[in-house]
Parts: structure tokens; C-alpha cells; sequence
């Protein structure tokens, strides 16, 4: 009887080379897939922070307008009109996207398309104003935030 380990008889050099490839295919599969996955995540993570941001910038802008307002208001003062040019991106990490202004909740809701993992709300103050409901698309970039004396609404187009 002959031993198993030392028989080099079944050994076959294209086997060997066909199992080697074969494993080396599918550990590079596996490391690209990974990697795709993480970039898709680090893709959705920089455009919520960039939402934030640029949520934040506009919340702040509407109670800057809202406190001018109720300053003018308590001191028995006329508003004509008060106005600020927002400039905003065209894209955040290659996507435009949407903002819409809520009345019944107060926020400012930022998203890539239908894309829910990159929805952003950011919540805004008014007290003496109203901010007119409407959807903005980053494609126009450049949007006026007005205040309107005759129905004291804060309107953005």
C-alpha cells in the first residue's frame, strides 16, 4: 500500500492554476464589492453634511428676516421689503437635489432625489413671520428669499 502524501501522480498543473485563478477572482470580487459599498457610503455622508450645512445657512437667514421684522414691528416701524440673494450649488457630490419648506412642521427638508438615506431636515424658527411653503431644485442655483409686508410671509423662489 502506498502512502497519500507522498503520490504525485494525480497532480495536475492546470488544476492547480484553474484553482489558484479561481480563488484569486473571487477574493478580488469580494474586495471591489466592498469597496464600492463604502464609497456609496462615504457618497451619501458627505451629502448629508453638505445639506446640513446649507440647511443650516437658510434657517439662519429666515430668522435674521423674522427678527428684523419683529424689531421693526415693536418699534412701530413700516417694512418695505426685505431681500436676500441664497446662492447654492447646481450639485453636492455630483446630484441635484430638492428643498422643501414645510409650514406644518418647520423644517427644511433637503434630499438627492427619492434617495431617503440622504434626506436632511433642519428645522427653523419664525415668530412674528411665515415662510410660504414651496419645493426649490438645485438646478436654478441661484434663489431670493423675500419678505412680503402685505401678507407678512417670507417667500423663496
Amino acid at each position: 500500500m502506498r502512502g497519500l502524501t507522498g503520490d504525485e501522480n494525480a497532480v495536475s498543473v492546470p488544476l492547480g492554476f484553474i484553482l489558484t485563478f479561481s480563488i484569486t477572482v473571487l477574493v478580488l470580487v469580494i474586495a471591489l464589492s466592498s469597496f464600492y459599498s463604502m464609497m456609496g457610503q462615504a457618497e451619501q455622508t458627505v451629502m448629508r453634511d453638505e445639506f446640513e450645512i446649507h440647511g443650516s445657512d437658510i434657517a439662519a437667514r429666515i430668522a435674521s428676516i423674522d427678527t428684523t421684522v419683529g424689531i421693526a414691528k415693536d418699534a412701530g416701524a413700516t417694512i418695505g421689503k426685505i431681500s436676500y440673494r441664497l446662492s447654492l450649488p447646481d450639485r453636492i457630490a455630483g446630484e441635484e437635489y430638492s428643498i422643501e419648506f414645510s409650514n406644518a412642521t418647520n423644517d427644511i427638508t433637503i434630499m438627492s432625489g427619492d434617495r431617503i438615506e440622504t434626506r436632511v431636515k433642519v428645522p427653523y424658527s419664525t415668530r412674528d413671520t411665515t415662510v410660504t411653503p414651496t419645493i426649490l431644485y438645485s438646478s436654478k442655483g441661484e434663489f431670493l428669499m423675500v419678505y412680503n409686508p402685505i401678507n407678512n410671509t417670507i417667500e423663496i423662489s
